[in-house]
């Protein structure tokens, strides 16, 4: 069979553009476009800012909660049925706001919302493109997170527009058409599942087949990988990566503390999201070239020079921008570093169920980083504190990033068929790592 497939070369970046386009319509326009709703609808209904934006807690909580049904199911989908009815109920959750007169509706939709987005971000993302790509899978994965982060800082200004001339709730009904346009339309016609359903090898198997079926290790065992140290210490890592990557909320608070004017804060939150569209496959590329570990160790570097910087930029505000675009890079390896990273650790045989664990455990124990960070501010008075802290996180992310690498390098790694049987269709071996 392999010898009459070729090699998924142009078609393979284009499943990466749509990954990049279903992102931004899931995580994208419904947690950061989202932001331009929350002052119009909560003086609308009366309420405090506060009660409507625990929306966004519980699209957190509804995301820990099918991260690991997502990977357990994932890769059993028919993405063009399966996914394409999610992305579907997830994007009709939105439109429905338009409706809504109580808080706590948009509550119910965020559980929806939260719930769908398991399936559509971050566990389903690295699961597609790690079946499309021998290689270059940490660019591949980088560049759909900055195709979003593009597309996120081009709707938000547009809804802005739509919001101010027509209302919020027509701004809920285009937010919610476009989010499905562009989901919806990517697993109907663009992305599957494996490239053998195109008829393709995945991208760079001619360089690497041979190697891999030499090699045919399909990577540790779901139970093996999850009782291990090298599994704890890579929670632990992302606890520290979520619980740190809220300073981004903390920029216009933090910009009032030292007197900065008020559009500075704003600014800082600004030069973080345009930065991010870099970081992501820059971070992308330093995994495939020296390795996850090191690339997040070397990421995390960077982050600790991002405080240093907003240590000192009290009296300038260009400081504290330059170390606000240089913070956002970690925010990047949070969705990018980590996930190659676990596929450098237990390989492919059961990366999907591993993985999806990582991302759930880090929101539920990350989710206390903002009060945190604000209590250890209220308590000293100054941010100092909370950079200095972050700093001592950042390092503590470096060495755990190692360790686990290294740790995971002890355990056993099970041997699978070079050619898998599935619904009566032959399927590739999966890669040496």
């Amino acid at each position: 069979m392999k010898g009459n497939l070729r090699e998924a070369k142009g078609y393979a970046w284009l499943v990466v553009l749509a990954c990049g386009f279903m992102i931004s319509g899931s995580i994208g326009f419904f947690t950061v476009v989202a932001g331009n709703f929350y002052v119009p609808v909560s003086d609308s209904l009366g309420v405090g800012e506060s009660s409507l934006t625990f929306y966004m807690t519980i699209v957190c909580l509804g995301q820990a909660v099918s991260m690991p049904i997502a990977g357990r199911v994932v890769p059993k989908m028919n993405i063009a049925v399966h996914l394409t009815l999610i992305n579907a109920v997830e994007a009709a959750a939105v439109v429905v706001m338009c409706l809504y007169n109580d808080v706590f509706m948009w509550y119910v939709s965020g559980a929806v919302i939260g719930f769908c987005m398991g399936f559509n971000t971050s566990v389903g993302i690295a699961i597609i493109l790690n079946n499309w790509f021998y290689k270059r899978t940490g660019l591949a994965i980088g560049v759909a997170w900055a195709l979003s982060s593009l597309c996120n800082a081009i709707m938000s200004p547009i809804i802005n527009s739509v919001i101010s001339t027509a209302g919020w709730r027509v701004g809920y009904v285009v937010l919610g058409l476009s989010a499905a346009v562009l989901m919806c339309g990517s697993t109907l016609f663009i992305i599957r599942l494996k490239p053998e359903m195109k008829g393709l090898l995945p991208y760079g198997y001619t360089e690497v087949g041979a190697v891999a079926a030499k090699e045919p290790t399909e990577g540790v065992a779901f139970r093996a990988a999850v009782k291990s140290p090298a599994f704890i210490a890579l929670i632990a890592a992302m606890c520290l990566i979520v619980m740190t990557t809220v300073t981004n909320q903390l920029f216009p608070m933090y910009g009032s503390s030292v007197g900065f004017a008020p559009h500075v804060g704003s600014l800082m939150v600004s030069v973080a999201m345009l930065c991010d569209i870099a970081w992501n496959p820059l971070i992308g590329w330093t995994c495939d070239k020296f390795g996850p570990a090191r690339a997040v160790a070397m990421w995390a570097a960077v982050t600790v020079l991002s405080f240093v910087c907003l240590l000192f930029s009290a009296a300038s505000p260009v400081l504290a921008c330059i170390g606000a675009g240089l913070n956002d890079s970690m925010y990047a390896v949070f969705g990018t570093g980590i996930a190659t990273l676990t596929m450098a650790m237990f390989g492919h045989k059961d990366y999907g169920k591993i993985y999806s664990l990582v991302p759930a455990i880090g929101y539920v124990l990350g989710s206390m980083g903002a009060p945190l960070l604000t209590t250890i501010y209220e308590t000293t008075g100054s941010f100092s504190s909370v950079w200095i802290f972050c700093i001592v996180c950042d390092v503590a992310i470096a060495v755990l990033a190692v360790a686990a690498m290294r740790l995971s390098r002890k355990l056993k790694r099970t041997d699978g068929p070079l050619i898998e049987e599935a619904s009566g269709e032959e399927t590739l071996p999966s890669p040496a790592t």
